[in-house]
Formats: structure tokens, sequence, C-alpha cells
């Protein structure tokens, strides 16, 4: 029992041990990872702009960068979590990317849904268009049955007075040539030679009367006509009017299937515009969320630059002090001494670009390559 109880003690001690480790190597991975990220954006900010002060500037924020992960390298060696620094670097970096294709997608989904509303509603409009179109043409074929009717009927009506007249010109016709035949036959069938020799005047009587009976025949047969003109002008008025009125109706229709088709063109342009105001706004709120996350880890790497440059500062003032003043350290960021040790480059060859001259790990690259 004895010997167990300082075996779980080491034991316990052991599995504390690692829990620090593993948390402070996945701090470090987390940390270096958004380092890494931020580094890269001020790199390509440096790339954008001409050579000058500002650019210097910006170069040496990156070689701070560089500084504070080759720290943070060095210090995960000593503690043993380098590859669980890295591992929760990795980690990290896939994550943010995640997110920022999350936050794109969003946007690209809000964007859809409204073009699709926009769509919808052009597509409700062409429809309430067409209705109204349907609706017109619908009317003006029955304006113009209605019409064709009436046309029929007028007709109608002006060939019966025509057959009336006719008849009634045929049986006046008919009494004037039986009156004619009754009173002819009258005179010649009962009379002597000296009867027809002295019998003018009654014969001539007969022909007056049934000349009397003809031009009543033809004046009632021009009536007849006469009427059936008349008939036939009022049913082609009626005609004219009718089809007028369904002209008319068929214009009414059709504008206001223009004005229908006008409506549904504004609701689905207005419909169009809330759907890119919407995709707009959406937008602008994806870019506010990644300047803020970018403003954030600014500020957080600022804070870690400032500290970076702090330490290194100090370290610089303790190598000073521990090697009396004897040798002079290159106006150089801490990246470029780094850089020149790993490439075999003398910086006292070595022009540097930054602030005041100051070397960075760019100049020490492109001596290296020189």
């Amino acid at each position: 029992m004895a010997d167990q109880a300082p075996n779980l003690q080491q034991q316990m001690q052991e599995q504390a041990t690692q829990s620090t480790q593993d948390f402070y190597g996945q701090s470090m991975g987390s940390l270096k990872s958004q380092i890494q990220n931020y580094r890269s954006q001020l790199e390509q900010y440096s790339e954008q702009l001409p050579e000058g002060d500002a650019k210097a500037q910006i170069q040496e924020m990156v070689d701070s960068y560089m500084e504070l992960e080759g720290s943070m390298d060095q210090a995960a060696q000593d503690a043993g979590v380098q590859d669980s620094m890295n591992e929760a670097a990795e980690q990290t970096q896939q994550q943010m990317q995640e997110h920022a294709q999350q936050t794109a997608q969003q946007a690209q989904d809000t964007a859809g849904q409204a073009a699709g509303q926009a769509q919808e509603a052009a597509g409700q409009a062409t429809d309430q268009a067409q209705q109204a179109a349907g609706q017109a043409t619908e009317q003006a074929g029955q304006v113009a049955g209605q019409a064709q009717e009436a046309a029929g009927q007028a007709t109608d009506q002006a060939q019966e007075a025509a057959g009336q007249a006719t008849d009634q010109a045929g049986q006046a016709a008919g009494q004037a040539q039986e009156a004619v035949g009754g009173l002819t036959g009258g005179l010649t069938g009962g009379g002597d030679d000296e009867e027809e020799e002295g019998g003018g005047g009654p014969l001539g009587g007969v022909t007056d009367q049934a000349g009397q009976v003809a031009g009543q025949a033809q004046e009632a047969a021009g009536g007849a006509a006469e009427q059936a003109q008349d008939t036939a002008g009022q049913a082609t008025e009626q005609a004219g009017q009718v089809a007028g009125q369904a002209q008319e109706a068929a214009g009414g229709a059709a504008e206001q299937a223009q004005e229908a088709a006008g409506q549904a063109t504004d609701q689905a342009g207005q419909v169009a515009g809330q759907a890119t105001e919407q995709a707009g706004q959406a937008a602008g709120q994806a870019q506010e969320a990644a300047g803020q996350a970018a403003d954030q880890g600014q500020q957080a790497a600022g804070q870690a630059a400032e500290q970076g440059q702090q330490a290194a500062q100090q370290g610089q003032q303790a190598a000073q002090q521990a090697g009396g003043g004897q040798q002079q350290q290159p106006n150089a960021t801490q990246a470029a001494q780094q850089k020149a040790q790993e490439l075999g480059v003398d910086l006292s060859q070595v022009q540097g670009s930054g602030a005041e001259g100051r070397i960075t790990a760019r100049d020490v690259i492109s001596a290296s390559n020189q």
C-alpha cells in the first residue's frame, strides 16, 4: 500500500502535466494560425503599395509577425509540444476557412432567395397579364358575335319585307289581269257587229281601269321596295353601331390588359429592387462581420506583436549587456537575423529597406538570391 500511493500520485502528476502541455500546445497553435493569417494579409497589402515609407513600415510589421512565429516555435519545441501546436494551428486554419465559406454561402443563399422571389413575382405578373388579355379577347368575341347576330336579324327582316313587297306586287298584278280579263270577256262575248263598231268607249274605260290597277300595283311594289330598302338601311346602321360598340369594347379590354401588364411589370420591378436591396444588405452584413473579425484579429495581433517586440528588445539588451558591448548589433529585425543565419548571409553587406534603413527578412532573401 505504501508503494502504491507514490505511484498513484506520480500518475496524477503526469496526467496533470500532460493536460497542461496539451492545453498549452493547442493555445499556441490557435494563436500561431491567427498570426500567420494576419501576416499573410499584411503581405498582400504590402504588395499593393508602391515603394516608400508606408511599405517599409508594413514590411517591418510582417517581420514582427515572423519573429513571433519563430519565438512560438522555439517555445513549443522547448516545452515538447511542437506537434500539438502544429496540429492545433491546422485545425484553427481549417475552422477559419469553413467560417468564411459559410458566410459566403449565406450571402449567396440570401441573394438566391431574393432572385427566386423576384422571378415568382414576375411569373405572377405575367399570368395576370395573360388572364386580362384572355378576358379582353373573350369580350371582343362576344361583342362581335352579337354584332353578327344583329346583322343577321336585320338581313332576315329586309328579306322578309322584300318578300312581302313582291307578294303584294304579284297580288296587285294578278288582280289587274283578272279585272282586265273579266271586262274583256264580258264585252266581246254578247255583242253584235254594230255594238262592236260602236263599243270603243267601254273598252277604253276598262283599259283605263287596268292601267290604274297596274299603276297601283307598281306604286305598291315601289313602296314595298322602298320599305325593304329602309329596313335594310336600318339593319346596316344597327350592324354598324353594334360593330362600333364591339370595337370600343375591344379597345377598352385591350387598354385594361395593357394597364394590368404595366402594373404587373411595376410589381416585378419593385420585387426585383427589394431583392437587390436584401442581397446588398446581406453582403454588407457579411462584409461588416468580416471587417469586425479582421479588426479583432489585428488588435490581437498588434498586442502580440507589441509583446514580441518588447521581448525581443529585452533579449537584445540582455545580449548586449552579456557581450559587454564588444560587438555592435546590426540594424535588422530579429526575423532578418534568423533568416541571415539560415541562409548564411552577411548582414553587413545587406542594405535595408525598412524604416531608417532597417534590414528586413525580405531584404535578406533578396540578397541571398543575388
